[in-house]
């Protein structure tokens, strides 16, 4: 034989798998190592670029490193009002809802609080938000907060457009305490100009049962606005007196 026989692979031997799927974060993170990533780099740049005001240059290099640390719930935090500065609210909202989530799992409540907070500076449309912080605050023993919380939400979505969910954040705090008379009484009032008067009867004839002094004032007085009979008025004049 004149040529030399193929190299035969010794028996036992192993050889490493280096192949990697293609969607992967190890695949995506190579490909940024490869092509010269250099975290720290890029986050200094990024943070360069915010201060300029360049919020899509930011986004683009923070969205560079998330790529690599899709787990990096601090970073995902920092780029939130960026994403809601850029009119891009639902980006935001996952932001700051998986930072928050991850910080009360860890037992880091009042962080995850501080988290919601700050998100609602820029989203305070949505409920999901406002329901979450409220729910953080009952974690945390402090049920009149949760209250504020929801009432506070509902005076920042004013008007019709948002009348519906305002009802929705004050659902949720029924939910909590079916017996915190702002709570009940402001969904009566909104339920009666969303056109379910009858429910908002109800619910004005629930809260009739167990408020006293100038809370029964007021639930007698709007129900005599809403319906003026002399039984109302009747009604009325006794809570004016101090009477049930």
């Amino acid at each position: 034989m004149t040529g030399r026989e193929p190299s035969r692979r010794r028996a036992g031997s192993v050889t490493r798998n280096t192949h990697r799927p293609a969607g992967s974060v190890e695949a995506r993170g190579v490909a940024f190592f490869q092509a010269g990533y250099d975290r720290d780099r890029i986050l200094a740049d990024a943070a360069r670029a915010r201060r300029r005001g360049r919020r899509r240059k930011a986004l683009e290099l923070y969205g560079r490193v998330l790529a690599a640390e899709p787990g990096n719930r601090e970073l995902a935090r920092r780029v939130a009002p960026l994403l809601a500065e850029a009119k891009r609210p639902e980006e935001a909202w996952q932001a700051w809802r998986r930072a928050a989530e991850d910080l009360a799992r860890r037992g880091f409540v009042d962080q995850a609080i501080g988290v919601y907070r700050e998100a609602k500076r820029y989203l305070p449309e949505e409920p999901l938000l406002w329901c979450a912080l409220a729910d953080l605050e009952v974690a945390r023993g402090r049920e009149p907060d949760a209250f504020g919380t929801l009432l506070e939400g509902c005076g920042r979505l004013r008007g019709r457009r948002h009348r519906a969910t305002a009802i929705r954040l004050l659902e949720h705090g029924r939910r909590i305490s079916r017996r915190h008379f702002e709570t009940s009484f402001e969904l009566a009032r909104l339920l009666a100009k969303e056109g379910e008067s009858e429910r908002a009867a109800r619910l004005l004839d629930e809260l009739a049962t167990w408020t006293t002094g100038r809370e029964l004032r007021r639930v007698r007085l709007r129900q005599l606005r809403r319906a003026p009979t002399p039984a109302a008025l009747w009604r009325w004049l006794r809570a004016l007196a101090g009477w049930r």
